[in-house]
């Protein structure tokens, strides 16, 4: 087998075995709702997005930056926090919103798995919104790729598992990679067992744990916005020194089109 034409999953950032992302490209997927987010916040113009894992860590990195440039943005356990701009729901991050903005953004979920990546060479950010750029950017990549699922409260989740499917699937199907895991054969058996029925994503992404939490929470929108299927056209990465995501490779203006 040639290592660098692998593909896994790693369906919670737990399960990501020691030293496994060295050298190789992480995709980070939470879909709902911290990667949608962070996808449609670049998308409509913000800077950067810098992700914490604290509360209180958030709050002193967007204090640290010049006045009026920072928007607060997270949740624990789904809600909302206190004293934030917003919290995770995806059509919040409009144009007026964020244009020339940073994001500082803590998560359940998302955040930590990205920050579980960093030993990767590459962290790129994905979501159903961005799946058809996702693909076309990991087209280009010669190392091993590794999609981390954020998972739920320590639990495996339906929708990451369907979306690391959708990449993997492709990886292995058009670019002729190799499924190097069970977890990547179990996510791309679970896609390919939604694209073969009738019902429209965001009404299957309603069936999953994480779902049903989201829609217990009165934020149904958020899950037809999350279920999405490539409605941005471009990918985000972190950056080190200092730790933030941006556009991968952006020249210019990115669009929600």
């Amino acid at each position: 087998m040639n290592t660098n034409a692998t593909v896994q999953v790693h369906l919670l950032p737990a399960l990501i075995p020691d030293s496994a992302l060295a050298g190789g490209v992480a995709v980070v997927v939470d879909v709902l709702r911290a990667t949608s987010v962070m996808v449609r916040a670049l998308a409509s113009g913000c800077e950067a997005i810098i992700p914490c894992l604290e509360i209180e860590e958030a709050r002193q990195s967007a204090r640290a930056l010049p006045g009026g440039s920072a928007v607060l943005a997270g949740e624990r356990q789904g809600v909302a926090i206190e004293g934030f701009d917003f919290g995770n729901s995806p059509g919040d991050f409009t144009p007026e919103v964020c244009r020339g903005k940073t994001v500082v953004m803590t998560t359940t979920n998302g955040t930590r798995a990205i920050l579980a990546s960093l030993e990767a060479d590459r962290v790129l950010i994905g979501a159903f919104a961005n799946l058809r750029a996702m693909r076309e950017e990991l087209s280009r990549e010669d190392r091993p790729i590794h999609v981390v699922c954020s998972g739920t409260d320590g639990l495996i989740s339906f929708e990451d598992t369907l979306l690391a499917g959708a990449i993997v699937g492709d990886l292995e199907r058009v670019r002729g990679r190799t499924l190097a895991n069970d977890s990547a054969r179990i996510a791309a058996l679970a896609w390919s067992s939604v694209t073969s029925g009738s019902e429209d994503l965001d009404e299957v992404l309603r069936t999953g744990r994480g779902g049903q939490r989201v829609t217990e929470l009165g934020l149904g929108r958020d899950i037809v916005e999350a279920g999405a299927v490539d409605t941005i056209d471009i990918v985000p990465e972190l950056r080190r020194d200092p730790l933030r995501i941006v556009r991968a490779g952006a020249t210019g203006a990115a669009g929600i089109g």
